[in-house]
């Protein structure tokens, strides 16, 4: 069997499958899906149907068929390059080092601001970038990531870390006010939502509306003030209506590796609000172009009201609402399919 890329990833995401039947388009691909599952999702995240490579996927399989199922493929497959979605299973470190150094890259979605780059782990880590060749960098915090550890392979920003379900850009309208901000994501301690409970408890003339569930889901809904609504889980394909019906996404996240939802706002023409730690910003979110970027620091609420303040001027809003209107999101998915198949 001869293969240009083996990719290795743990699950059928929607985005991921988006991307990898746009690089099957250019050349001839196999992905091997691990399994491996990190958090909860909403059922329609995961769309095996939709696929349309050659691929096998392990979940539910003992670790011992794992390994042996996946240096099968690696014996028998002409194969040009082996591109490995991270470094967070055994199963990635033992594909690294079968296969030869020279075959070797791997997708670094972790950002500077999440993973370690000192101690044990760290070190883990370092060993294992020694036997990759080149390293598929979402974006900025996630090179200075490799850098921190020292990789000093080739790194070929993506500015993405898959394709979401784009639409057209909707035709530029100006709006006469701004009231509605929407938060949509994990109920969780790394997306700082209590940050968004306290200067929301503040600003009573704004509404904030949470789109999903989590650990934290019961804490939240007993601590928000009255200008706060949740809604629990909704579908991706439905996301589109909250999107367009409020003005202002929120993204308050310690720790974001990309945010993938803030591609999904922007194309859909909100403008959005992120704090400095979230992997997309400079890449898809322009700080004052189509959104704006707050700081996390000892002033984080002053910080974050000041800009909440800043975006509700209407000329401001709008202007951003014009540039977004301008972006084109078949060009930037294209431009990371490219990435990977020059």
């Amino acid at each position: 069997m001869e293969i240009n890329k083996i990719i290795i990833t743990n699950l059928p995401a929607f985005y991921k499958i988006n991307l990898f039947n746009k690089i099957s388009e250019c050349e001839k691909i196999f992905v091997v899906f691990t399994g491996k599952t990190a958090e909860v999702r909403n059922e329609d995240f995961f769309k095996k149907d939709l696929i349309k490579f050659d691929y096998i996927d392990l979940s539910g399989r003992s670790s011992s068929i794992k390994y042996l199922l996946l240096l099968k493929l690696l014996i028998t497959a002409n194969y040009k390059e082996l591109v490995i979605g991270g470094w967070d299973e055994p199963l990635l470190y033992i594909a690294a080092f079968f296969s030869p150094k020279k075959k070797n890259s791997v997708i670094v979605e972790s950002s500077i601001y999440e993973s370690q780059t000192q101690g044990l782990k760290a070190e883990i880590k370092k060993f294992f970038l020694k036997r990759q060749n080149c390293a598929y960098a979402s974006g900025k915090s996630q090179i200075q990531l490799l850098k921190a550890l020292g990789f000093n392979g080739a790194i070929k920003k993506t500015k993405g870390v898959g394709i979401f379900n784009y639409v057209n850009q909707p035709v530029y309208e100006g709006r006469k006010n701004v009231k509605d901000f929407l938060y949509v994501g994990r109920l969780s301690e790394e997306k700082n939502l209590s940050l968004l409970m306290r200067v929301f408890s503040q600003l009573a003339d704004f509404n904030l509306h949470i789109i999903g569930f989590g650990p934290l889901e019961k804490h939240l809904k007993s601590t928000a003030p009255k200008n706060v609504k949740f809604y629990g889980s909704i579908d991706n394909n439905k996301l589109h209506i909250y999107y367009t019906n409020f003005d202002v996404l929120l993204l308050p996240s310690k720790s974001e590796p990309w945010g993938l939802v803030v591609e999904e706002a922007l194309n859909n023409g909100m403008p959005v609000i992120a704090s400095n730690k979230v992997g997309c910003v400079d890449e898809v979110l322009v700080d004052g172009y189509n959104g704006l970027v707050f700081t996390l620091d000892d002033n984080s609420d002053d910080n974050l009201r000041n800009t909440i303040l800043q975006i509700a001027d209407i000329i401001t809003y709008n202007k951003f609402r014009h540039n977004i209107s301008d972006m084109d999101f078949s060009k930037i998915s294209d431009e990371q399919v490219k990435i990977y198949t020059r």
